[in-house]
C-alpha cells in the first residue's frame, strides 16, 4: 500500500468543486443564450417546421405519383396547422400537424395542395407563408414540375 508523503499534494474534495463551479458558470456565460423554445421569434424552429412541411408536401406527391394514391394537403382554417387526408366517401385524416403559438401558415391561391397522377399541382403552383414575428420562410411549389423548393434566405 502507498502512502501519501508530507511534500506530495493533491486536491481535496472541495478545492476539486470550486474548480468545476468556477469552470460552469464562465461557460454558462459564454455560451450564447438561444430562442429555439421561443416560437415566436425563433428562426431555427421556423426552419424546422418549413422542411416537414415540405417532406410532407413531397410525400403527398410520391404517394400520388407512384402509388396512385390521391391523397392532397389542407391549410387548418386558423392557419395554425395543416391535415393530409384521403378523399373517400368520408374523407381519412393521415396526419395532423398543429404549430406551437406564433407560427402561422397562409398559402397565396388555396388552401388545398393536391397533385395529378403526373406529380403537377392541381390547379397549379402555389407560394405557402410560414410567419412568426422575426421571419417569413416562402414555400413554392412549381406549377408545370411541382418541384417543391424554400424561396430567399433560409
Amino acid at each position: 500500500m502507498r502512502y501519501m508523503k508530507a511534500n506530495e499534494s493533491g486536491l481535496t474534495l472541495i478545492e476539486l468543486i470550486t474548480v468545476v463551479s468556477i469552470f460552469s458558470i464562465i461557460v454558462l456565460i459564454a455560451v450564447p443564450k438561444t430562442d429555439f423554445f421561443n416560437a415566436k421569434t425563433s428562426e431555427m424552429r421556423l426552419k424546422m417546421l418549413a422542411y416537414e412541411l415540405i417532406s410532407d408536401i413531397r410525400y403527398v406527391q410520391y404517394k400520388n405519383i407512384y402509388e396512385n394514391e390521391s391523397l392532397y394537403l389542407t391549410i387548418q382554417t386558423d392557419h395554425k396547422g395543416y391535415y393530409i387526408n384521403k378523399p373517400g366517401t368520408m374523407v381519412k385524416r393521415v396526419k395532423t400537424k398543429k404549430f406551437p403559438d406564433g407560427i402561422t401558415m397562409y398559402s397565396d391561391n388555396s388552401a388545398q395542395i393536391s397533385f395529378s397522377n403526373q406529380g403537377a399541382p392541381i390547379p397549379g403552383g402555389c407560394t405557402i407563408s410560414l410567419l412568426n414575428s422575426n421571419k417569413r420562410l416562402d414555400i413554392t411549389i412549381l406549377p408545370a414540375t411541382g418541384r417543391v423548393m424554400i424561396k430567399g434566405n433560409y
